[in-house]
């Protein structure tokens, strides 16, 4: 008999995942288990498939300990772990956007990451990185934008 578990990314009651993400005696054993206890098995796969494009697109390097802890705050921003369903625009992670800046530029790309200060987007609709975005150094077809240089962010249609 499968468990289920009722979801705090999608509000749904979904099977749960069989075992933790994380393994016992290790130090994400703890947040492991919250994963298995609130999230559902097909979130969770959602912020596999996150975490492959934002560790590609940011070249993240996850043995790094900056990159290690930038990985982590972005998975329990995706999946609304530790109160980050606070942040208005974390429900937009790894969806389409239609965004407007401060300045009056508007683009339509996929929101890969957010901080406190900035967001991170690719796959700007035409290719080219709009004015106002700082091109990520190294990272192909991302961009960077401070949060205070945002007037609207929504969901493409």
């Amino acid at each position: 008999m499968t468990t289920t578990v009722q979801c705090i990314k999608c509000s749904e009651e979904k099977p749960a995942l069989a075992t933790p993400p994380f393994r016992a005696g290790t130090k994400l054993a703890d947040l492991g288990l919250e994963i298995q206890q609130k999230i559902c098995a097909p979130c969770y796969r959602d912020w596999i498939n996150m975490s492959v494009k934002l560790v590609n697109e940011m070249r993240m390097d996850t043995t790094d300990p900056r990159g290690q802890e930038l990985w982590l705050k972005q998975m329990k921003l995706f999946l609304n772990l530790d109160g980050a369903s606070t942040d208005p625009w974390s429900r937009h992670l790894d969806k389409p956007v239609l965004i407007e800046t401060t300045g009056g530029v508007r683009a339509r790309a996929t929101l890969l990451g957010a901080t406190a200060d900035t967001l991170t987007l690719a796959d700007f609709e035409g290719g080219a990185i709009p004015a106002g975005f700082e091109a990520s150094s190294g990272v192909r077809a991302s961009a960077t934008i401070a949060r205070d240089a945002v007037k609207t962010l929504e969901p493409a249609a």
